[in-house]
């Protein structure tokens, strides 16, 4: 085979459109995370008193270990975007009414879910104050639900400890997503070749691994105090993957009474299941509506535009809830520089009556949000 028709065959997209390639995208992010994770498992303790030294070490001591974990963090970021956009493409595509993709669009959905797991799990791991701070809040915010949300956030509270967390991250989920993944369309990609389809995907998604890279070396987490310390409100406008469930916790800042898990747990969880199971509610009408779909999406650019603007939309609702969390400024205050009570988060972090301020879910979110205001 020659230089040309290799190309053709392994390399060139069949297309060459971004907009189609985000599914494939979204997949081989999942490579990179796995190798980074890899990678900082062989030196992460997961041990409340170790954690953050381990974190420390591969940042400041291990070599290329700063690059690994700071990849690790921006291809979170576009793995949520390359899968947000994939699920609104196939929304308006109207995917899930051919029977074919019905079970795709729902293990999809489900793929979703499983990668906003990884990103709270994740964000515990490092157990700074930042992360420290997270797990209270989700704690909190499922405490908000109709009458077992008190039981709900003790058990949260009670069986939460690094290494369990640890084994969720690294393990649980990941084994849940490579069968999500085998079942989404690996089994049915198998017979077309999964490599000529990596290659071709790798191809086109070349911009955005090198874009990892440079933000990965411009934009690092600060983990070198007391050598480099950032201002308290220092972060705001750069994206993380907290972002996209900061957002989702905001109800419990603004909203009082039962409008607060309204608005925070409960239109939520009801969209997301009316969505994943939406092609078995419109079940009759697949083949109708399969049969429509190609005159009434025939026109592509109408199609690519609808797209972008509600990928716009949700992101720009996203950016608004989002952009003035100080991702950064946790350690301003919070570092070791500071000593034990301040440098480490405290080891009574379970007793509510000894720290009775993190059951208060509205300081907690302000504290977050607004460390120079309230604190």
């Amino acid at each position: 085979m020659n230089r040309k028709g290799f190309f053709s065959k392994y390399l060139r997209p069949e297309s060459v459109n971004f907009r189609h390639y985000f599914g494939g995208m979204a997949f081989l992010l999942l490579f990179v995370q796995l190798s980074t994770g890899i990678f900082m498992t062989m030196y992460y303790q997961p041990q409340l008193e170790k954690a953050y030294g381990s974190v420390q070490t591969i940042n400041n001591v291990i070599y290329g270990g700063r690059l690994i974990r700071n990849m690790h963090r921006w291809s979170a970021v576009l793995l949520i975007l390359g899968t947000m956009i994939h699920l609104v493409r196939s929304l308006v595509r109207k995917d899930f009414l051919q029977e074919k993709k019905r079970f795709l669009w729902l293990t999809g959905f489900l793929l979703f879910f499983i990668v906003i797991g990884f990103i709270v799990t994740g964000l515990v791991l490092p157990w700074e104050w930042k992360g420290y701070w997270f797990m209270e809040m989700v704690s909190n915010y499922f405490g908000t639900t109709y009458l077992i949300g008190g039981r709900l956030m003790q058990l949260l509270i009670d069986v939460f400890t690094i290494p369990r967390n640890y084994i969720l991250h690294i393990l649980i989920l990941p084994l849940l997503s490579i069968l999500l993944i085998d079942l989404h369309f690996l089994m049915n990609l198998r017979k077309k070749g999964i490599g000529s389809y990596l290659l071709k995907h790798a191809s086109i998604s070349m911009p955005f691994f090198v874009a990892i890279i440079i933000l990965a070396k411009l934009l690092p987490i600060p983990s070198e105090d007391p050598d480099i310390i950032p201002l308290p409100l220092e972060g705001k406008f750069i994206p993380g993957p907290e972002w996209f469930y900061v957002v989702i916790l905001l109800p419990i800042m603004y909203l009082k009474g039962f409008m607060a898990p309204l608005f925070g747990v409960y239109i939520p969880f009801t969209l997301f299941t009316l969505l994943a199971f939406l092609p078995y509610y419109l079940r009759g009408k697949a083949v109708t509506a399969a049969a429509s779909t190609k005159k009434a999406v025939s026109s592509k650019g109408f199609k690519a535009g609808l797209v972008i603007a509600i990928t716009i939309i949700i992101f720009g609702l996203i950016f608004y809830g989002s952009y003035e969390s100080p991702i950064y400024g946790c350690n301003a205050c919070h570092n070791t520089y500071r000593g034990i009570r301040m440098g480490v988060p405290p080891p009574t972090f379970k007793d509510r009556k000894i720290n009775p301020i993190l059951s208060d879910r509205e300081w907690m979110m302000r504290h977050w949000y607004y460390p120079d205001v309230t604190w």
